[in-house]
């Protein structure tokens, strides 16, 4: 093999390892430096002006202790309890996966007080109001693809994942969340790679319903617990108050529909049903909080939330 050939063999070499280094930086995510401050901001304030990432507050909060119990055989009797969210925080994390995707991650910090109505002796004729401070943060993903036209925003978001949190070292774990909606039954069990499309682009989209009273939607939690006692399973979305003339957040306990023990774990599975009449886009959640979160007045609060997105026409 002669010097010129080993030459060109070199430099074809030095070529192809290039093109494979190019390329792995492309799979691997070129993180934010792709993206200018202005492109940044832009991404940042379709975030902020979309119902979608920024209702998580709103539909949390109970504003007092709004949710009834009923009567209990505990050394406490709640009657009642709710969130009252006083502030709420998002930071938005930017990734560009590509030239033409960038994967936004948006970490929601919601903190306020738990208040619970309750007695602490049957015989009591007036309730006490029990005050726990909490801090649930919630994160989910938003793809944005870059427009390929040249009017309007550069960049538009497309597909969203479903939403996990709540409290820190939450003592309750929800295993999968399932919505059914008519003949469409959508199954969660990774929320943060669970991926639905905005829109008519393909693949699995936001589920959408008529705001004609004719389409239910009922959700289905599987929730895991080593406490004996059944857990706290909750389902929250946005209604119309008739009478008040005004949207608000509707928290409602759900029904635990089968349980299985194994060995000290409990496996529970919760279900309710409604019809989606308050027209936009929104999350419905699902809350479940350890027993002593409520029946207990100096046990910390403990929770885990996910949400799923949907759309009223």
């Amino acid at each position: 093999m002669n010097k010129r050939l080993l030459l060109k063999l070199g430099a074809a070499l030095l070529m192809l390892a290039l093109i494979v280094s190019g390329c792995q930086k492309s799979l691997n995510g070129l993180g934010e430096e792709g993206l200018t401050e202005i492109e940044k901001q832009e991404i940042a304030k379709s975030i902020e002006d979309d119902p979608l990432f920024t209702s998580d507050g709103n539909s949390l909060n109970d504003d007092g202790a709004g949710m009834t119990l009923g009567k209990t055989e505990t050394p406490i009797y709640p009657r009642a309890f709710g969130r009252r969210i006083t502030q709420v925080s998002r930071n938005v994390a930017f990734e560009q996966l590509n030239d033409t995707t960038v994967l936004a991650t948006i970490t929601t910090t919601i903190s306020g007080t738990v208040i619970i109505r309750a007695k602490y002796n049957l015989s009591d004729t007036t309730l006490t109001t029990i005050n726990k401070p909490f801090t649930e943060v919630l994160t989910r993903k938003v793809k944005f693809y870059k427009n390929p036209l040249s009017i309007g925003r550069r960049w538009l978001h497309r597909e969203v994942s479903a939403v996990k949190g709540g409290t820190e070292g939450s003592l309750v774990a929800i295993n999968q969340v399932r919505a059914i909606v008519g003949t469409d039954t959508l199954t969660i069990d990774d929320p943060l790679n669970y991926w639905l499309k905005l829109g008519k682009f393909g693949g699995r989209e936001v589920p959408e319903l008529p705001s004609n009273f004719q389409q239910n939607i009922t959700v289905q939690v599987t929730v895991t617990s080593a406490d004996p006692d059944t857990d706290i399973v909750s389902l929250h979305r946005p209604y119309f108050a008739m009478g008040a003339g005004m949207f608000r957040p509707l928290s409602v306990r759900m029904t635990m529909v089968s349980q299985t023990q194994n060995g000290s774990s409990y496996t529970r599975v919760y279900e309710k049903s409604w019809t989606g009449v308050v027209i936009g886009r929104h999350h419905v959640f699902v809350s479940a909080l350890t027993k002593s979160s409520i029946f207990d007045d100096a046990a910390a609060f403990s929770s885990q939330l996910w949400g799923i997105p949907y759309i009223v026409n």
